[in-house]
């Protein structure tokens, strides 16, 4: 058997190739600056082939298939052989993605989320992204042993690559890690990511930190010369509760952003009745503001904003090295 001692997620790559049609929802001129944030990264990924050991091992989750896509998996393919597994996702809603056996297995951490969120917190959709999660542990397990690759689980590295770094590579990975039997959380290294949220596309990133709760921590500088926080988890079971960045701040030291750019706070630091009490509050010792994942979409949010989508901590009056000292400094705290 070949031992692996590294496990990389390729996700959905090439999402703004030029040989794919632009998608009717986005306007030319965002298209465009979407691929040309993708073309340095597309270098990074080849890069990252180039560099894989003999104990590299990648699962590719193809998306659109473009001509782009198609030959970065072709030299993974070339460059890796039989570490190289491309693997898509099974459809919940066919037999093969629902099983009685994949059902089963889930059945006591259902009723452990239940016991643990509550009934009303948390939304299908979670349990959606549970199920592919098992059924990828099951299909990657099948896939190497039938290629002859081994591991040992305590110690297997994991990360994740591809498009897009606060969505479908943080989704389609970060519970994957528990049906393997790996107790590591994935990382996620920003610079082999395209984001989807599009003010990250004008900033400048500096660096990830990990903390507490398996969060991570990443600190970027925006198009102002603001800096800017986001805390997202790592590693997701479906009992687990949503979790809090505790800050040292008042609210009106900072703006609150979107993924789509719009502040949830206002000036004064003030919270709009019509956003849900869950996602910021003010509690012992500071500001909470809910850690990200790529898991929840239900709860009180869905109307506004959802659970545990990414919020982005703008420092307002802080300049760049401080604020970074604080939000590193922040306690991961889970929900009450």
């Amino acid at each position: 058997m070949q031992q692996i001692s590294r496990l990389t997620f390729l996700v959905h790559p090439c999402c703004y190739a030029a040989s794919l049609p632009r998608p009717a929802s986005i306007k030319e001129g965002v298209w465009r600056q979407y691929h040309r944030h993708e073309q340095p990264v597309l270098g990074r990924w080849y890069r990252m082939l180039e560099e894989m050991g003999a104990e590299d091992l990648v699962v590719y989750h193809p998306c659109y298939q473009s001509a782009e896509e198609q030959a970065l998996a072709g030299r993974g393919r070339a460059l890796l052989g039989e570490r190289f597994l491309t693997l898509g996702a099974r459809d919940i809603t066919s037999e093969a993605g629902a099983t009685p056996g994949t059902l089963a297995a889930l059945a006591p951490q259902i009723r452990a989320a239940f016991a643990a969120r509550g009934k009303y917190a948390w939304a299908v959709h979670d349990l959606r992204i549970a199920v592919f999660s098992y059924n990828y542990a099951q299909d990657i397990l099948r896939l190497a042993g039938d290629r002859g690759l081994a591991w040992d689980p305590a110690r297997l590295a994991l990360r994740a690559v591809g498009e897009s770094f606060e969505g479908c590579v943080t989704t389609w990975s970060t519970m994957v890690p528990a049906y393997l039997g790996a107790p590591g959380r994935v990382e996620v290294p920003y610079e082999l990511t395209v984001p989807d949220t599009r003010f990250l596309l004008r900033c400048e990133y500096l660096r990830r930190v990990e903390l507490a709760q398996r969060t991570a921590l990443y600190l970027f500088v925006d198009a102002q010369g603001y800096p800017v926080a986001l805390y997202k988890r790592e590693r997701v079971e479906l009992a687990d509760p949503s979790f809090y960045a505790r800050l040292p701040l008042e609210p009106g030291q900072i703006e609150l952003r979107t993924g789509m750019g719009r502040s949830l706070l206002t000036r004064s630091g003030r919270l709009p009745e019509s956003v849900p009490p869950s996602l910021v509050r003010q509690g012992e010792g500071g500001l909470e503001v809910m850690v990200s994942s790529g898991r929840g979409r239900g709860g009180e949010g869905p109307r506004f904003y959802p659970r545990e989508a990414p919020l982005f901590v703008v420092g307002r009056d802080l300049g760049v090295e401080e604020f970074g000292a604080i939000t590193e400094r922040a306690q991961i705290v889970p929900e009450r």
